[in-house]
């Protein structure tokens, strides 16, 4: 089924949006010292986005329902766009953390409208389809933002390129003032409240699983592991490359499924129903993780690599698109769980490498969680 107008329009603004920060995560790292940062500093920088939302998730979903949609999409992407300014030519890490915060406000209400946006302009049994074809459009700008954040960066500089990346973002305020895009308070939570809470728990508590193996534990850990099982360089089909460069290759991959696959994911577990869909991804990763953790096969790694992000693509667009269907407070819970776990996610692989002094067990820890996830789900389907 083709992807609705609202459904497009809004990807393609949050994608444009997405640029500044994208390429703040590739490129702060390499620059902190230009500026006068401590190592530390980039990671409370980095991560400040990601605890704000945690209660700017619940003011965007409650704004929502008393003010224009339209406007307050405008306002965020405009706000977000005009950020990337902060990030160019602004060394004060107050300021710059002043502006992180406001990022992840920005971006609260940007996929709040955003994805409930696409809840009310889709039919229920073509949900999940939609939602990947949200996710894989949005998903473009991660890539931009990474990859030709990098490519500019080298070659007019790192104010520069965050000054042009926010030009390329205020082309958003376009495609959000044409997306079509209708309140989602037709959907309420109140009418669902017959069904069991234990329903919403499991929900949630599978959100923040999602988030903290994915984009939490293993993201932040791979390329230690990298490092720790082969060294500062490997041999990749004849060529030698740099750790650093399979770790890059390794984690675009991530993005390249959720791009390309999302919408398929999506569509086929639409068919085979949530209820067999979404235990079966958890139970393909928990394997993968458990292999990983046994074998330093560098082509087995790759592989499990590859089948882990397409599972964890798959439950993040089934599972976010389940949510939005149950109406706009359940969806803002489970967000919230899920950046929870994402801002928890390096705490914790970290913490155990901190305690037990071997990388590899980020592995176990995920196959744990994803187990605790897939038992989640069955509380969560049961009735489906």
């Amino acid at each position: 089924k083709r992807p609705s107008r609202t459904t497009v329009f809004t990807a393609t603004a949050t994608a444009l949006s997405l640029l500044g920060d994208q390429a703040l995560y590739a490129l702060l790292p390499l620059y902190f010292q230009e500026i006068g940062l401590l190592p530390i500093q980039v990671g409370i920088l980095l991560s400040a986005n990601r605890w704000v939302r945690l209660l700017t998730n619940h003011l965007a979903e409650r704004l929502v329902d008393r003010f224009p949609v339209n406007l307050m999409f405008v306002l965020s992407l405009t706000l977000g766009a005009l950020l990337s300014l902060a990030y160019a030519y602004i060394s004060s890490f107050l300021v710059l953390f002043i502006a992180r915060c406001l990022w992840g406000l920005c971006f609260s209400f940007i996929r709040h409208i955003s994805v409930m946006g696409v809840a009310s302009s889709t039919e229920p049994q073509n949900l999940g389809q939609m939602m990947g074809f949200y996710n894989g459009i949005s998903r473009i700008g991660s890539v931009l933002g990474i990859v030709l954040g990098g490519i500019l960066f080298d070659l007019i500089g790192f104010s520069t390129t965050l000054a042009l990346f926010c030009l390329f973002s205020l082309f958003a305020v376009p495609f959000a003032m044409r997306s079509g895009l209708q309140t989602s308070s037709s959907i309420n939570y109140q009418q669902q409240k017959n069904k069991s809470s234990t329903r919403y728990s499991a929900l949630l508590c599978c959100g923040f699983c999602i988030g903290s193996v994915g984009p939490g534990l293993i993201m932040s850990t791979l390329g230690f592991i990298l490092l720790s099982r082969y060294g500062t360089e490997v041999d990749l089909m004849g060529f030698v490359v740099g750790i650093a460069t399979l770790n890059g290759l390794l984690l675009g991959c991530r993005w390249v499924l959720e791009t390309l696959g999302a919408p398929i994911y999506g569509a086929l577990i639409d068919r085979t129903g949530i209820r067999l869909g979404a235990p079966l991804c958890f139970l393909v990763g928990l394997i993968v993780m458990l292999l990983l953790n046994l074998s330093e096969n560098l082509a087995g790694l790759a592989l499990g690599m590859i089948v882990f992000f397409a599972c964890g693509t798959a439950l993040s667009t089934v599972l976010s698109a389940e949510a939005s269907r149950l109406g706009a407070k359940v969806f803002v819970r489970y967000a919230t769980a899920n950046d929870l776990g994402m801002a928890f996610g390096p705490v914790i692989g970290w913490g155990a490498y901190e305690l037990i002094g071997t990388p590899n067990f980020v592995f176990f820890l995920g196959a744990g969680l994803y187990a605790i996830g897939m038992f989640s789900t069955f509380a969560a389907f049961r009735q489906e």
